[in-house]
């Protein structure tokens, strides 16, 4: 008897195979068939992000990491020539190259301001000083 139950369920283990078999249809049939060339240029990509990715880091940054970076800032001369390194540097993190440039941006401003400002209004105290 129990050769007889094995014996069907080595039958139906082989049926089952040859109708899997069938049903899967050939790779020129299937659209998402595996090729050889969008394999390589996907694995481009990839490594082309991944090598991108080491370079600018995305993590977010410490507290020491944010202390460092403004203690370093506050430099006279140093923290100036900081702002360009890190605001337009290749490597380094993403959020401090975000706040130089943003930074780099305000102070412009600031000084398009001062400028206006000065060209407008420094004449007038010019003027007044002469006076007295």
């Amino acid at each position: 008897m129990d050769e007889y139950n094995n014996k069907n369920v080595d039958d139906m283990i082989e049926a089952g195979e040859e109708a899997a078999n069938d049903t899967q249809p050939d790779e020129s049939e299937n659209k998402f068939a595996y090729h050889d060339n969008h394999y390589e240029e996907n694995q481009r990509n990839t490594q082309d992000y991944t090598e991108q990715n080491s370079q600018n880091e995305t993590s977010p940054m410490d507290l020491k990491d944010w202390v460092l970076t403004l203690v370093v800032l506050m430099i006279p001369c140093v923290g100036i020539v900081m702002y360009f390194v890190w605001a337009f540097g290749d490597k380094g993190n993403i959020n401090r190259r975000n706040f130089c440039r943003a930074q780099l941006i305000i102070f412009g401003v600031l000084l398009v301001i001062y400028l206006v400002f000065f060209l407008l209004f420094g004449s007038v105290l010019t003027r007044t000083v002469i006076y007295y």
